[in-house]
């Protein structure tokens, strides 16, 4: 056993240092790809009452934004058919103003949005105007009689700043991040190969060296030859031990009770089975984590070489 002990702290080594250099690289690269930095963002505000004569019509696109150095404001929304009678044929939802800009590493990006409510009209009503001099920008509606709010849907300026970080959802789930993908595999390979070895090493650092013994139905503990070492704490209903075979921490056994001739053994000093099934499961617990331990550093390889080839 401390043979294959000292080739699993090998291997669980090589493979955490090979995983975590990885990681940091491929995590390095997916958060500037996934973040990008925005030098104009899209803010919503409360809008106070605007003059009609100070609004300016601007265009608001509801295709999809082609890659260009310009900057653009569309109209994003989900929609899907209704079949319930007495109700529109298509419903719409998330309906909203995305900002697409250019970020500073010149790939095209959305640098905020602002969720829009509709009054009984269609994403189609929606018209987008700027106020004269200013970079606020308001979207209007369809005006109905039932609307109380007009025709007012809401209000956002664009802020000029030195560089803020925006989220683009639509570059997480891409080929490019499949390096990303890799090492969360090896690092979640490398937990698992982590977890089986600790428990193997209960068994070879410490438990190795317990006394076997036997409980009775009346939770006394007693050795091979029916010699009563003691008996075992009052247990909780999860965490009861079956009768049977069991290993007992000779320190436990050597500790007598306050008024009792015999010692008191608590739960944790007290292990279910024997030394032969515990040798046993801890040599497939180390045999487990070398092999994780091998998968996590192939992994992390294969996950190293897709970022130099992306």
């Amino acid at each position: 056993m401390p043979q294959s002990l000292h080739r699993t702290w090998v291997a669980l080594a090589v493979a955490a240092l090979a995983v975590l250099i990885v990681a940091g690289f491929v995590g390095r690269d997916f958060a500037r790809d996934v973040f990008s930095t925005c030098t104009t963002s899209l803010a919503a505000v409360r809008a106070d009452p605007i003059d009609d004569s100070s609004l300016v019509p601007e265009t608001l696109e509801t295709t999809e934004p082609m890659p260009s150095a310009s900057r653009w404001l569309q109209l994003r929304f989900d929609q899907k058919d209704d079949a319930r009678p007495y109700a529109p044929s298509t419903v719409y939802s998330n309906v909203r103003v995305v900002l697409h800009d250019v970020g500073r590493d010149g790939k095209p990006c959305t640098c905020g949005s602002m969720p829009i409510t509709l009054s009984g009209e269609t994403p189609a009503d929606l018209r987008l105007y700027r106020v004269t001099g200013t970079e606020q920008y308001v979207v209007k509606g369809r005006h109905t009689v039932s609307d109380l709010r007009t025709d007012f849907r809401g209000a956002f300026v664009l802020e000029h700043s030195l560089g803020r970080m925006h989220l683009q959802s639509d570059r997480i789930f891409t080929a490019r991040q499949l390096p990303a993908l890799v090492a969360w595999l090896a690092l979640g390979a490398l937990g698992v190969a982590l977890v089986r070895a600790r428990r193997a090493m209960a068994y070879a650092l410490r438990m190795h060296a317990w006394s076997e013994a036997k409980l009775t139905p009346e939770g006394l503990l007693e050795s091979d030859t029916g010699e009563t070492l003691g008996t075992l704490a009052p247990q909780s209903w999860v965490t009861r031990l079956p009768e049977g075979p069991v290993l007992v921490s000779p320190s436990a056994l050597s500790r007598a009770g306050l008024y009792r001739d015999m010692p008191v053994v608590q739960r944790r000093d007290v292990a279910e089975g024997g030394h032969a099934r515990w040798a046993s499961g801890t040599m497939v617990r180390l045999r487990d984590a070398r092999a994780l331990a091998v998968v996590s550093t192939a992994c992390a390889l294969f996950a190293f070489a897709a970022r130099l080839l992306a």
